[in-house]
């Protein structure tokens, strides 16, 4: 079972590895000023850290997500939590609450890219040679 609470101070550590982790892993380094781009992630979660939600299944922390006006910014399943439905579920949650969403996600990140395509997401649009635009629209009845 996944619910959701409200991320708190104490979360933004892990937040902030979870994002540096991705970067690090997907990000095109030699391209970006790496100590800056992390500079604006911490600021960037301190300023939002509630808009973000904690992933709980069966009771135990399983991840992070950040929805903010259809935008779904932030999607972390802990690496121990993978393969067990819990990115499908909080897309779900999403598009139940939102009419339509948005989100940048890495190139690289394949498995991501394509989670996102089963949910029904489409690329919109190609941003630098990194990442992808995807969207949904909840179809009209």
């Amino acid at each position: 079972m996944v619910e959701y609470t409200k991320a708190e101070q104490r979360d933004l550590p892990l937040l902030f590895a979870l994002n540096k982790a991705l970067i690090e892993e997907y990000e095109d380094l030699a391209s970006i000023d790496l100590p800056r781009v992390l500079g604006w992630v911490e600021e960037n979660l301190q300023n939002h850290l509630g808009d973000f939600r904690r992933i709980l299944y069966e009771g135990e922390l399983a991840g992070f997500f950040c929805l903010s006006e259809g935008e779904l910014d932030s999607l972390f399943v802990l690496p121990e939590y993978r393969g067990k439905g819990i990115g499908t579920a909080v897309i779900r949650h999403c598009q139940d609450i939102s009419p339509s969403l948005l989100l940048y996600v890495f190139r690289k990140n394949t498995r991501a890219v394509e989670l996102y395509r089963r949910m029904g997401f489409e690329i919109t649009k190609e941003v630098g040679k990194t990442r992808y635009i995807m969207a949904w629209q909840k179809e009209s009845l």
